[in-house]
């Protein structure tokens, strides 16, 4: 699945990952020198792609079933097997999220796509050495040209909080969900990353593949009447086909597969830390070059 090992030792996911969204008060700092995420100039290959569309070097081709999908998982070599499904109402296009039209994720180690049907948007994430998690929608209503867009605003109120250590990465989480695909936040969520039990992975997401005698929170929902510790997990356990949960004749694979869904939360909780680790490490530079000139020493980092 993964093609690159430097791509992914910067890799953040993408997610447009299951968000739960918080108050930004991180924004500040990453607007700022030497950071600057906002007005500086990605260089990932979404930016690159969006280059090469904008001047008419290349041109997407739009489906009547997926819009610019395909074509952007070919272009970008983003590999099918890595399809998750997500049915709860927890990210941009909510309103199109359901248990009966689950959001589609698949990803690479640098590029993170969001799809849901007769959706606006593809939703895309890609990873910039230097920024980070860098987050672009493709517009799915224009069927003559692509047109992709980077967001900085609305993306970040979810995806730059205390949740991805206040800077723009992506969150993992499980949630309770209900027959609507309305998270019953009451009831609690879990964060997920490669430390979490099993038994608090993949509320409100679909699940397909084998684990024996152990338990999650996927395939499943709360029913109104009942408390989310009387959910029947064992009901949603070692599915191997989800035809008696859902249609998947929409989606570009039948599978939400487990380990597509162990290596994302993996990656959530890593490629945030790499991410601050560099956020944090090109601020405590810029401090010591400053603290040098106030003191009048030598500048050892230049």
């Amino acid at each position: 699945m993964h093609r690159n090992s430097t791509r992914g030792l910067f890799a953040l996911i993408a997610t447009f990952v299951l968000p739960f969204c918080a108050p930004a008060f991180g924004q500040l700092e990453f607007e700022r020198e030497p950071i600057n995420y906002s007005t500086a100039s990605p260089q990932d290959r979404v930016a690159q792609l969006k280059q090469q569309v904008d001047a008419g070097e290349l041109t997407l081709n739009y489906d009547a079933d997926h819009g610019y999908l395909a074509a952007l998982m070919e272009y970008l070599q983003v590999p099918a097997s890595s399809q998750t499904l997500v049915f709860s109402k927890t990210s941009l296009q909510r309103h199109r999220i359901s248990p009966q039209t689950p959001r589609a994720l698949y990803f690479n180690d640098d590029i993170y796509l969001g799809w849901v049907q007769q959706g606006d948007v593809v939703e895309i994430s890609a990873v910039d050495p230097q920024l980070g998690a860098v987050f672009y929608t493709l517009d799915q209503n224009d069927k003559s040209r692509a047109v992709i867009t980077r967001q900085t605003d609305h993306c970040l109120l979810c995806h730059a909080s205390s949740h991805t250590q206040r800077i723009p990465g992506h969150i993992m989480r499980s949630v309770y969900t209900d027959a609507s695909g309305l998270p019953v936040f009451s009831s609690g969520t879990y964060r997920t990353d490669d430390s979490s039990p099993l038994s608090e992975r993949w509320g409100g997401w679909y699940v397909t593949g084998t684990h024996g005698r152990q338990r999650h929170m996927g395939n499943v929902i709360v029913d109104g009447k009942n408390g989310p510790e009387e959910i029947d997990v064992d009901s949603g356990a070692n599915v191997t086909d989800l035809k008696d949960l859902v249609s998947t004749s929409p989606y570009i694979s039948p599978d939400s597969d487990i380990v597509a869904l162990m290596v994302l939360g993996h990656q959530v909780a890593v490629h945030n830390q790499i991410a601050a680790a560099n956020f944090n490490g090109r601020t405590t530079q810029r401090d010591a070059v400053v603290m040098n000139q106030a003191l009048e020493r030598p500048q050892e980092f230049e």
